[in-house]
């Protein structure tokens, strides 16, 4: 699960190879997307999981949010979770206690489609850095699905073993998530997201001077 970013487009090594990331393809509407965690596989609900992701980072990863508190409703709330869980398999080399909350984050289709096949450790260097998060908007596909949009300066973020520290030249990125609030094994009905777009470029024209402008930060 490891995100690697170079020259401005996000080049996702280990994770394109165990197919971590979703191609650009349309949402895939009209077809009923469940997200249950399965019993057996966790015992933790949805609200003990939440607070196991760090949201505002870990270790070696410091996340710092740019999101007004009256736009940080359900589904960005939850858009921010699952952008933190990719980060933050980045700069883990033990994958148990992220992947133990990924079902409460992703939809079931896109756990078995992305997630499943992956083990509990990784390889190669961690990532490690700072990174920024704009919220860029939030657009609605239909009463339970949104696609929320956020700017990522990734300046900093790097291989641990790169000691140049050196900031990206092309740094500014546009990362968006599909959310779909659905129905869940607790009988309940949760926000999880089904589809990762990295980098976004459809949203480019939209965003992306805005993003340049604001990916200017200094750790």
């Amino acid at each position: 699960m490891r995100l690697r970013i170079a020259a401005g487009v996000a080049v996702i090594a280990g994770l394109v190879t165990a197919g971590c990331t979703d191609t650009n393809d349309p949402p895939n509407e009209g077809t009923p997307v469940s997200g249950p965690p399965s019993a057996g596989a966790s015992s933790m609900t949805f609200g003990e999981a939440y607070q196991q992701v760090p949201v505002d980072g870990v270790g070696h990863l410091k996340i710092h949010w740019d999101v007004p508190s009256e736009t940080d409703v359900d589904e960005v709330l939850a858009a921010r979770r699952a952008l933190t869980h990719v980060y933050w398999g980045s700069q883990a080399t033990d994958w148990t206690p992220i992947m133990a909350t990924a079902r409460f984050l992703f939809t079931d289709e896109y756990y078995q489609r992305v997630l499943a096949g992956l083990g509990a450790s990784g390889a190669g260097d961690p990532m490690i850095g700072p990174i920024w998060v704009k919220l860029m908007g939030v657009e609605r596909l239909g009463p339970d699905q949104a696609r929320v949009t956020f700017c990522t300066d990734i300046g900093w973020w790097r291989e641990a073993s790169d000691s140049t520290l050196q900031v990206r030249k092309d740094r500014a990125n546009l990362e968006s998530f599909v959310m779909r609030n659905v129905p869940t094994g607790d009988g309940e009905q949760h926000w999880l997201a089904d589809q990762h777009w990295n980098p976004d470029a459809d949203r480019r024209a939209k965003y992306g001077a805005v993003c340049t402008r604001w990916a200017q930060h200094q750790p």
